[in-house]
């Protein structure tokens, strides 16, 4: 983790959250034992104020990444910014309201809040694991590299099986066929049923088929055989980077929308508070 986000410029945004926590928690107790705190006393509607700011800097992520000659910090520096101070906004956000939820617009205000921290902290968690595991995956080929190996064997395929069997024909365009169902998977990759165990499981095939191979073509099925196993294992490859990619970009899915849902409420719960 030394030189992530999260430590960026030895932890500095931690260490500024960390301190104004705990000074927040000092000033809560005092505030507390002097009122009754909830979200209409002065301090309540400062803790509001600030909470307000620091959500409107949190959101500001989104248009500094598109901003990449920006001088308004560094990208880094943003993310470790953004991460901390979304963690902050849980604490501030309650002692706003005393710690006083309803069944009401403002507590869904905060329900959305917490999706929207809780599904950065899984997003936290990807981004630390996740593209060092690319990155191993694409050590030795890339995804277009693999597809073009790829091509390269079904080429070498069709060529060995020219004027063969026609056992050895339907072999090779059972697994043309099957390249082309793979293909379009795209989303699917996420789900267990992708996990499947693909170079065990046709390597039983092929085992199964040479038996209906005739024996003057069964030193060609072997070769044959082999390149079919080769771009079984590129095509595991190419899945697994394809579901790595997949799962960075799939829990944007639920942070972004949510986000947006967390702010319009947030801004009918001030204008309900200022109508009222």
């Amino acid at each position: 983790m030394d030189g992530s986000f999260l430590t960026y410029r030895r932890g500095r945004w931690f260490w500024i959250t960390a301190g104004s926590a705990g000074a927040l928690t000092l000033h809560y107790f005092n505030y507390r034992s002097e009122s009754i705190p909830y979200g209409g006393t002065a301090i309540g509607l400062i803790y509001g104020l600030i909470g307000t700011i620091i959500i409107a800097v949190l959101m500001f992520l989104g248009i500094r990444k598109r901003s990449y000659a920006s001088g308004v910090g560094t990208l880094q520096g943003w993310v470790s910014a953004h991460v901390y101070l979304g963690l902050f906004t849980i604490l501030i956000i309650p002692m706003h309201a005393g710690f006083r939820f309803g069944v009401d617009i403002h507590t869904f205000a905060f329900i959305l809040l917490i999706i929207v921290v809780l599904s950065g902290i899984i997003g936290v968690i990807l981004y630390m694991s996740v593209p060092s595991r690319l990155t191993e995956h694409e050590s030795s080929l890339q995804s277009d590299a693999i597809d073009k190996e790829i091509g390269r064997l079904i080429s070498d395929m069709r060529f060995l099986v020219r004027d063969k069997s026609d056992a050895l024909v339907r072999v090779y365009r059972d697994e043309l066929a099957r390249l082309q169902t793979m293909q379009p998977m795209g989303w699917s990759l996420l789900l267990p049923k992708q996990n499947e165990d693909l170079i065990a499981k046709r390597s039983a095939e092929l085992a199964q088929i040479v038996s209906s191979v005739p024996s003057q073509d069964e030193t060609t099925f072997q070769a044959l055989s082999q390149l079919i196993l080769k771009k079984t294992q590129l095509q595991v490859a190419l899945m697994a980077q394809m579901r790595l990619r997949n799962i960075l970009q799939a829990w944007l899915y639920i942070h972004v929308p949510v986000s947006v849902a967390m702010i319009i409420m947030v801004g009918i719960h001030i204008a309900v508070v200022f109508y009222y």
